[in-house]
């Protein structure tokens, strides 16, 4: 239970990504088989990118058969003032007069609103396997795994654990959509036009409690 506390923050920094909830609203519009394709894609490439990382770790890091409190406490600490200093970053930044637009986001937003099961799947799998600030996160979240001391069951379960809670803004809303059909999409909407109008105090207030708990758990673990 300790290690799956401990990947929580990577797993809740990796789930709040705009990019990740915006495109999923995209692909919800273009029908419920993309919107399949595409969540079952992002959940993958997540397990895919993370599977291979905590691989690596089994590999490079020494006696993982006994948990390293020290290398956990140092990813934690450091992980933790570095999101307390980008809260500070954020805070003082100038407020934007309105969002930027255009660049690959949008671009990659653009082509979901056309694309077939395969194509939503292949962009699903990509956006799961994630750009540099997802992948820094499966890093430190597979280094993390790796150096609990799990093996077997128990780590493919640690895996599965943070994949999960890091898609969960993906694959939770495409299943409420199964299930629920347009209704949802309206819900996203709703939900994505207030993030666009708190962007600065939600992210400022996400960054400050997420450092906290990893200041404070990397503390008690040294």
């Amino acid at each position: 239970m300790g290690a799956a506390l401990q990947l929580v923050p990577y797993a809740l920094i990796a789930a709040l990504s705009p990019l990740g909830v915006a495109a999923t609203l995209t692909v919800m519009r273009t029908g419920r088989l993309q919107a399949l394709g595409f969540g079952l894609g992002v959940v993958a490439g997540q397990l895919l990118a993370c599977a291979a990382l905590v691989f690596v770790g089994s590999v490079t890091i020494p006696h993982r058969t006994k948990t390293d409190p020290t290398f956990q406490a140092v990813l934690a600490l450091g992980l933790g003032v570095a999101l307390l200093v980008l809260a500070v970053v954020v805070h003082r930044r100038p407020q934007a007069v309105r969002p930027a637009s255009g660049g690959r986001s949008q671009a990659a937003l653009d082509r979901l609103q056309r694309v077939h099961v395969l194509t939503a799947s292949g962009l699903g799998l990509l956006l799961g396997i994630g750009g540099p600030k997802r992948l820094v996160l499966t890093a430190l979240a597979s280094a993390s795994i790796a150096a609990a001391g799990s093996t077997g069951s128990d780590e493919a379960a640690l895996v599965v654990w943070y994949c999960l809670f890091a898609t969960v803004l993906v694959w939770v809303p495409v299943l409420a959509y199964l299930l629920l059909g347009d209704l949802v999409v309206g819900w996203l909407d709703e939900a994505l036009a207030w993030l666009a109008r708190q962007r600065r105090p939600v992210t400022v207030y996400a960054l400050v409690l997420v450092g906290l708990v990893l200041v404070v758990n990397g503390a008690l673990l040294l």
